[in-house]
């Protein structure tokens, strides 16, 4: 029924693409089935830190290890259904929308520094009674993994590192966009037609999506481009200050999945996790960019799977 469902609003895509109002429905209804498809059900929760938060949670998987997954700068929890699809039923996900993003709580006068995300990230994993879980972070999530680790290592088990940001060097001529100003910035839309650019620089391989999705995307992100720019700044007070000072003193277990083809940050980034942190994999996929685990759902499953059973197998 799921797959139907996709179908038809596949089939649709000529006529809701000419009203903005179906074009949403469509938009909405899609990443809802999808959503479900991957075992994942849609929860709110306010945290005694006044954090409105949105996440999504596995369904009927209390009895599996946690793995708590955070989505990077300007994304929210959506980028991590697919690879989730491909382990339905094996972990119990939990999948946030980050302060700032998506549908949680995102003013645009909070702090949205590392630190404060992390520590965010674990009075959530306190409201759900949640103790210890696996983190994997894509981008900005992967440097709030690090953080994250260093502020609760007995809580967090093993850390993945997603095209991860901390050590931030940013390919020159994304470098050169970002830090001209912040209308050149292209990981920040400001108009619907610029989830395209977002897109072209985040992917080497984007999964298919009809135009009018990548639009309404676009809208969703551009009503909220003020804080997108508050979030910004907040990381870049931190660039003088990254990861990698501590990275040495992290001893959970890390699996560095990079994909050769990052716009943003380049595979120099890996190749420095790999020398600093004690316990760590390194994995690099040839033909994907910024974002592995949109781009390359399955084999982004498959490498972490064996890594989080790996884990599991030593703590027994």
């Amino acid at each position: 029924m799921k797959r139907l469902i996709a179908s038809l609003l596949l089939a649709s895509t000529t006529l809701l693409a000419g009203c903005d109002n179906m074009a949403r429905w469509a938009y909405d209804t899609a990443i809802s089935a999808e959503t479900a498809r991957a075992g994942l059900a849609e929860h709110t929760l306010t945290t005694a830190d006044g954090i409105d938060w949105h996440y999504l949670r596995s369904e009927d998987a209390a009895d599996k290890p946690v793995v708590l997954l955070v989505h990077g700068f300007g994304a929210d929890s959506s980028n991590w259904v697919r690879m989730v699809n491909e382990l339905e039923g094996q972990y119990d996900f939990v999948v946030p929308d980050l302060p700032g993003h998506g549908a949680s709580s995102r003013e645009a006068d909070r702090d949205y520094r590392i630190d404060t995300q992390a520590a965010r990230l674990l009075t959530l994993m306190s409201a759900l009674e949640i103790d210890q879980f696996h983190m994997a972070g894509n981008s900005m999530g992967g440097h709030i993994t690090l953080a994250t680790a260093r502020l609760a290592p007995q809580r967090v088990v093993s850390m993945g590192l997603i095209d991860a940001a901390g050590i931030t060097l940013r390919t020159p001529e994304f470098a050169e966009l970002s830090d001209r100003s912040p209308e050149t910035n292209p990981l920040i839309a400001r108009s619907p037609e610029d989830m395209f650019t977002v897109m072209d620089w985040a992917m080497a391989d984007p999964p298919y999506m009809p135009d009018f999705f990548v639009e309404v995307m676009g809208e969703k992100k551009a009503a909220n481009a003020a804080t997108a720019d508050k979030v910004w700044n907040d990381l870049q007070g931190e660039s003088a200050q990254p990861a990698g000072p501590y990275l040495e003193s992290l001893t959970t277990p890390a699996l560095i999945l990079w994909g050769a083809k990052d716009r943003l940050l380049g595979l120099d980034n890996a190749e420095i996790f790999h020398e600093k942190l004690p316990v760590n994999e390194l994995v690099v996929f040839d033909d994907i960019g910024h974002v592995p685990m949109a781009e390359a759902p399955a084999r982004t499953a498959d490498v972490y799977d064996g890594f989080w059973q790996s884990v599991e197998t030593q703590r027994l």
